[in-house]
């Protein structure tokens, strides 16, 4: 049985990962500037590890694996954005994780063309072009 859990219940757990530390910190010290200390360094801290440039390392048959997922719809309601978002190390495979990411949604869309991919890079290969 799968639990859903809305967009609401994850902005309440990201509302409570800025304020509560603040609280805490606020009644332990009896400071109460650390009611608005604490969300601003927090929110600093989660902007600087945003920026940071890290990138995945996947192999082309993993990657195929996803994108499989993503095209029979096993990968849930955030699985194109779970896998075409972050960046992939190896240049060749991020180079057709970002051709994928400008088709998705757009009328140039096929997912025959798509499939395609997803079987060349099952066997290992990374398409040179993407058209």
């Amino acid at each position: 049985m799968a639990i859903h859990l809305s967009a609401g219940f994850g902005c309440i757990v990201f509302l409570a990962i800025l304020i509560v530390p603040g609280v805490v910190a606020a009644y332990i010290s009896g400071n109460p500037n650390w009611l608005w200390i604490s969300p601003v360094a927090v929110s600093a801290i989660l902007l600087l590890i945003a920026a940071l440039p890290i990138k995945r390392k996947i192999t082309p048959q993993e990657f195929a694996v996803e994108l499989e997922e993503c095209l029979n719809g096993a990968a849930g309601d955030w699985g194109w954005d779970d896998t075409l978002s972050p960046r992939i190390a190896d240049p060749r495979l991020d180079q057709v994780r970002g051709w994928l990411l400008l088709k998705l949604g757009t009328s140039d869309w096929r997912d025959d063309q798509v499939a395609g991919v997803v079987a060349k890079l099952k066997r290992g290969e990374i398409p040179d072009t993407l058209e």
